[in-house]
C-alpha cells in the first residue's frame, strides 16, 4: 500500500508542479492560457481591401460553438448578388464583456481593422438578471466598449441570446426557459435602447422556433448551449440584421435537411422585419 500511496503522491507532486510552471509561463506570456480569446475566421481579407462588409464577433462558447460568424459568413456567400461578409470572431469561454473591455488584444484589433460592424455577446445569463444587477456588471462594460467602437466608425450590435431550456436555476431556483426568455428579452432591449445600439433579436426568434415547433431541437444536450439547428437560426438572424436581406435568399442550409433550413430561414426573417417595426432593429 505504502509504495501505492507514495506513487500517487509523487503523481499529485508532478501535476502541482506542472500546472505551476504553466501558469508562470502564462505570467510571463511564453505560454498561452487555456482561457484566453482566440481570434478566428476572416481576418485576413478584413485586414485587406477587398470589397466586404467587415463584422466582429466579441463573445464566448454562444458565438464560437457551432462556428456561428462562419455561418453567417456562409449566408452571404450562398446568396446570389449579395455583398460578402467577413466574419470574425473573437472569443473564449466563459467569457464576459466585463472581461472585454479589459482585454488589451481586443482593443488593438478594434483599432488595426475598419470594422463595419462588432457584436457582442454578453455571458448567456446576466441580462435575465434583475436590471439593477446588470447594470452594476454588464452596462459600465458594455458602455466602454460600445465608446472604442464608436470611435473607430463602427457600429454596435447586441447579441440577444436565449434561455435555457430548464431557465436559470442557479439564481431562480423555480425558473422556466419561458420567464428566462422574457428577462432576457427585456435586459437587451433596455440595453439597446440606453445605448442607442441595434439589437439582433436571437433570443425572439428561438422563442418563435419553438412556439410553432414545440419539438425543435435548438440546444445542444446540455439545454444551454446551441445545436446545429440553433446556431444555424442565430446565423440566419445575424443575416438579415446585419444586410436587411431576406436569409431565404441563400442556398447555403449548412447541412440541415431543406425544408428545416427554410423554416429557420422564415422564423429569423418574421423576427428580422418585427424588429424594424418595433424601432429595436
Amino acid at each position: 500500500m505504502r509504495p501505492v500511496l507514495g506513487l500517487l503522491a509523487c503523481a499529485v507532486c508532478g501535476i502541482v508542479l506542472g500546472l505551476t510552471l504553466y501558469a508562470g509561463l502564462v505570467h510571463v506570456g511564453l505560454a498561452r492560457s487555456l482561457f484566453a480569446p482566440t481570434l478566428r475566421g476572416d481576418i485576413a481579407l478584413a485586414r485587406g481591401n477587398r470589397p466586404g462588409l467587415r463584422v466582429l464577433f466579441v463573445g464566448n462558447s454562444f458565438t464560437f460553438k457551432n462556428s456561428l460568424p462562419a455561418l453567417v459568413h456562409d449566408l452571404a456567400a450562398g446568396d446570389p448578388g449579395a455583398r460578402p461578409i467577413f466574419s470574425v470572431e473573437y472569443a473564449a469561454p466563459g467569457w464576459s464583456l466585463h472581461q472585454a473591455a479589459k482585454d488589451d488584444g481586443l482593443t488593438k484589433l478594434l483599432r488595426e481593422v475598419h470594422w463595419d460592424v462588432v457584436v457582442l455577446q454578453e455571458k448567456s445569463w446576466l441580462l435575465s438578471l434583475p436590471e439593477g444587477q446588470w447594470r452594476r456588471s454588464t452596462y459600465p462594460f458594455v458602455r466602454d466598449l460600445h465608446e472604442k467602437i464608436s470611435a473607430t466608425g463602427a457600429r454596435t450590435i447586441l447579441f440577444m441570446t436565449w434561455g435555457y431550456a430548464l431557465g436559470d436555476r442557479w439564481n431562480e431556483p423555480h425558473d422556466t426557459y419561458a420567464s428566462m426568455q422574457t428577462r432576457l428579452a427585456a435586459g437587451y432591449s433596455r440595453l439597446g435602447l440606453e445605448l442607442g445600439a441595434q439589437v439582433a433579436p436571437v433570443g425572439l426568434a428561438w422563442a418563435e422556433a419553438l412556439r410553432r415547433e414545440p419539438g425543435l431541437e435548438l440546444w445542444a444536450d446540455d439545454g444551454k448551449h446551441p445545436g446545429r439547428n440553433g446556431s444555424y437560426l442565430a446565423a440566419c438572424v445575424f443575416y438579415a440584421t446585419l444586410t436587411g436581406r431576406d436569409p431565404a435568399r441563400s442556398g447555403f442550409a449548412a447541412g440541415l435537411d431543406p425544408e428545416q433550413a427554410r423554416f429557420l430561414q422564415q422564423v429569423a426573417e418574421n423576427e428580422h422585419e418585427a424588429a424594424a417595426l418595433s424601432g429595436s432593429n
